[in-house]
């Protein structure tokens, strides 16, 4: 069985222009627009037609072991998929990803109507919060580890503190999601500010 072109022809807006037609082809033509490429694929039911009105609370091993292993599926799905790009060009894969994706979802299944600028502003507000902490960690651990008291000149300690900061200084800016909300020279100054203080050092 070809299943594309029943995919396509599914998704085919009917001709007409009253109001009943019109809720009959938006989605179609959402899906049209959205989603250029597409391939369909059939599956297996998960398990048994008297089990699926408990599908969501079923273990793993209740479920039928072909509709488990779609091969083909996550075979296209990982030598095709691209990474998801938000509108400003934001690229979001891995943790960053499944948050938006429950955001969203737990979203919808409240009754709200989702707004992915507000999801990903919170997500970085969350991401880049976790940054400094990772940042200021490090150089807790590097001038933990390094510094023997008492320095023998203030300048050892400076010189040790300005490394350290550095140090720091990489660490978030590996860690960052993006700046949406302009707070990247907030946060790193932030960092600068906990740097000098942890030694009294103030601003250098």
């Amino acid at each position: 069985m070809k299943v594309n072109p029943i995919l396509n022809n599914s998704i085919f807006p009917s001709s007409g222009t009253d109001q009943h037609l019109q809720n009959f082809n938006l989605p179609r033509l959402c899906i049209q627009k959205f989603f250029p490429i597409k391939k369909c694929f059939i599956f297996d039911l998960p398990t048994h037609r008297k089990k699926l009105a408990q599908l969501e609370t079923l273990h793993n091993d209740d479920l039928d072991p072909e509709f488990v292993q779609v091969a083909d599926f996550c075979s296209y799905i990982f030598s095709h998929s691209k990474t998801k790009t938000l509108s400003g060009g934001i690229k979001v894969n891995g943790s960053h990803l499944e948050s938006l994706v429950w955001t969203y979802v737990n979203a919808i299944n409240s009754g709200d109507l989702p707004c992915m600028e507000n999801e990903v502003l919170a997500l970085a507000q969350i991401k880049n919060s976790a940054a400094v902490q990772k940042a200021i960690a490090h150089y807790d651990q590097q001038m933990g580890q390094k510094l023997q008291l008492p320095t023998e000149t203030l300048q050892e300690l400076l010189d040790l503190h300005r490394v350290s900061e550095k140090g720091a200084m990489e660490v978030f800016m590996k860690n960052p999601f993006e700046d949406i909300d302009q707070g990247f020279q907030e946060k790193l100054e932030v960092i600068k500010f906990y740097c000098c203080s942890s030694w009294g050092l103030g601003a250098i």
